[in-house]
């Protein structure tokens, strides 16, 4: 057997990245909660998501809407950035919570890794390459897939905007909204 063959049994590593329009964000929500117990609910213009590793997409590939396919035992990571990759505007996932239907996720928990020898930009030279080397923490929501069902869930994040300073991101308020997860 080829060890490149991935078997359609074995559980796999389904991976969302959340993209938020921050400016769209700060517009037409620009009083949302501080507390993030209860974050303010949004509508779903402002939000895109991509997804690795699937058992197909549903609907909604690249929109606040996706709909995916996941199997039992498959581990499923939500992880966000800013339209502006955190630069400017910054966005935390902070949680994944259950909302209707059939509750088919483990509880989600948050899952940090820390990389000593990421790169970034070399700020010395006018490409940026050859990168440089940094500690650096990255940060995920993660959970298992417990069960068959769909389910309607509610993605959690933070939004910080930059200081006035153009040095310190500070906490501007707490969202979420609801996409859906298909599990055969």
């Amino acid at each position: 057997m080829p060890s490149d063959l991935i078997l359609a049994a074995s559980p796999q590593q389904v991976n969302v990245l959340v993209v938020i329009d921050t400016e769209y964000v700060k517009k037409n929500y620009p009083n949302p909660s501080k507390d993030q117990n209860h974050p303010t609910g949004i509508n779903h213009s402002s939000q895109f998501m991509i997804c690795t590793g699937s058992r197909g997409i549903i609907s909604g590939q690249g929109t606040a809407d996706l709909n995916f396919r996941a199997n039992v035992g498959d581990t499923v990571a939500f992880t966000g950035v800013s339209i502006y990759d955190n630069a400017d505007d910054a966005v935390i996932i902070y949680g994944i919570q259950y909302w209707k239907r059939d509750n088919v996720f483990n509880q989600f928990v948050p899952d940090l890794v820390t990389r000593t020898g990421a790169v970034i930009p070399n700020s010395d030279s006018p490409n940026g390459l050859p990168a440089v080397q940094v500690k650096t923490n990255f940060s995920s929501f993660d959970s298992k897939v417990k069960n068959a069902g769909t389910e309607d869930f509610y993605v959690l994040f933070a939004l910080y905007t930059l200081s006035d300073n153009g040095e310190n991101q500070n906490l501007f308020g707490y969202y979420y909204w609801d996409p859906t997860i298909t599990v055969a």
